[in-house]
């Protein structure tokens, strides 16, 4: 008798945090599609049991899409069930005690995907300098490793943090260039976001009538990225200053 080597391998499920904001869409339109990932649970405190897809039309058809959002007693009931994975897009400041208390709540063997800002660098004090507030679970920070996959060449970590679309870019681009000494070890760069790179919540400058056929700076010089450049260039190999200017865009 002969043995089926085609069986698709067992679906490990994950829950999502902050799960209504834009970065939680891109995650879960990945989520969809992947071979080995089925979402079990997706937090979110104020859109709880309405539909994933009237939220993110493009989920339709999709597992995820089917699902409904989550409050808080549903998503620690899917976590103390067993879930493999858990990602969160939750608001820098409000992921980290809400992974920590998961963690806690988690079965052995959780992994954790931090796509805000709260587990970026090793070092609380760090944080709370660029941040200005305290680390909302410092105990956690050494199980975590922040960098792009092509830059980390060590052991897997317990738990990743994921630098944000920025930093990315940036480090990509630079960390080669350094290394290869074709390039002084002090880099000056100029970013352009679009209106969601600010997240739902509508300000002057992300509202498309104040950005149309216009473009311009926002601390120039003083943004919250840039340190997270330079830790995350030092980390590859490649230290340099980092001279950064965002600029927010018609797109």
């Amino acid at each position: 008798m002969s043995h089926d080597t085609s069986a698709s391998p067992e679906k490990l499920p994950v829950a999502v945090l902050g799960g209504t904001g834009y970065v939680a869409g891109e995650l879960l339109r990945l989520l969809a599609v992947h071979p080995r990932f089925e979402v079990a649970a997706v937090l979110s405190e104020s859109r709880a049991d309405t539909p994933i897809d009237a939220t993110f039309p493009n989920l339709q058809g999709t597992q995820p899409g089917g699902l409904r959002f989550a409050d808080r007693a549903a998503l620690d009931e899917a976590v103390g069930s067993g879930v493999a994975g858990l990602f969160s897009a939750a608001p820098h400041g409000a992921s980290a005690p809400l992974v920590a208390e998961l963690v806690d709540r988690g079965v052995d063997g959780m992994r954790v995907v931090d796509v805000s800002a709260d587990f970026r660098f090793d070092d609380p004090s760090t944080y709370e300098g660029i941040y200005g507030q305290p680390h909302g679970a410092p105990e956690l920070l050494k199980q975590f490793v922040c960098a792009v996959p092509e830059h980390h060449a060590g052991d897997v970590p317990v738990h990743a943090a994921q630098p944000g679309c920025f930093v990315t870019t940036v480090v990509l681009a630079t960390v080669p260039l350094v290394r290869s000494g074709l390039v002084h070890p002090e880099v000056f760069v100029t970013g352009i976001t679009g209106s969601t790179g600010s997240g739902r919540t509508t300000r002057e400058t992300t509202h498309h009538p104040e950005r149309h056929s216009n473009l311009f700076a926002y601390k120039p010089l003083t943004h919250r990225h840039a340190p997270e450049m330079a830790h995350l260039a030092a980390r590859a190999g490649a230290e340099c200053a980092v001279h950064f200017v965002p600029h927010s865009g018609p797109f």
